[in-house]
């Protein structure tokens, strides 16, 4: 499920960037972001208030055949941390804030600014306006299963407290080697957006992606390479159909 995979967790960074109290500060898998430790404690490296985004486990059932285009349902991951040490000071009131919203960071508010972020990352992804937004909803047919979890930390001073959105979406099939898609396609629009963009890793990523699903490929190529078939599978096929 790769090439899927990758399409919905970038679409899914780029379409919160700028859109929730965290700005820009959106996170692709990062390492540890916000770790929780085997006793439950957390740990972050982050400086600033962050939303980190990552595609977990998946799985697909009742395949066709020997099928590996089938994605089934994915986990995509939305997590959102702050701590005492992300806070600042008013300088009216030399008092100190919370990142972006200027309230106390108390307990209380450190817990109602995760609330806030977590309802920004749902109103960014489902936001007709946004053009990642767009082509991260194309990219699967629906959401399944929606978990939401919370932790927090007081040791060692830094006082973090994480919140944790996991949904379980039902990914679109992975595009096809040498099978031409319809530039509309969620997909090919998320190839050309990359393309567009000024960062170089994302066109170079573009490039390796349209290399692994570009060619051509005849017509019961194309039918072997989708179901998995041995040639013997494949050659007894072309026989009905030509019998029958």
């Amino acid at each position: 499920m790769s090439l899927m995979r990758i399409a919905l967790r970038i679409a899914a960074v780029e379409a919160l960037k700028g859109r929730t109290l965290v700005g820009n500060n959106v996170l692709d898998t990062p390492n540890g972001a916000l770790d929780i430790q085997a006793d439950g404690s957390l740990r972050t490296e982050e400086d600033r208030p962050f939303v980190s985004v990552y595609t977990d486990q998946g799985k697909a059932e009742g395949t066709a055949g020997r099928s590996l285009t089938e994605n089934g349902l994915c986990d995509i991951i939305f997590e959102m941390g702050i701590s005492s040490a992300m806070l600042e000071i008013d300088e009216q009131t030399e008092e100190t804030v919370l990142v972006g919203i200027n309230i106390p960071g108390s307990d209380r508010n450190r817990e109602f600014y995760l609330d806030i972020v977590q309802r920004q990352v749902g109103d960014a992804l489902n936001d007709p306006s946004n053009a990642w937004a767009d082509i991260y909803r194309g990219l699967h047919h629906r959401i399944v299963k929606i978990e939401y979890a919370g932790a927090r930390n007081t040791e060692d001073g830094q006082r973090l407290a994480g919140h944790q959105m996991r949904l379980t979406v039902e990914l679109g099939d992975e595009p096809e080697k040498g099978v031409a898609l319809d530039e509309r396609s969620a997909f090919m629009r998320f190839l050309v957006a990359l393309d567009a963009s000024e960062d170089r890793s994302y066109q170079a990523q573009a490039a390796m992606m349209r290399g692994l699903i570009g060619g051509v490929s005849e017509e019961w190529d194309a039918v072997q390479r989708r179901n998995g078939m041995t040639v013997a599978e494949l050659a007894a096929l072309q026989d009905v159909f030509a019998t029958g």
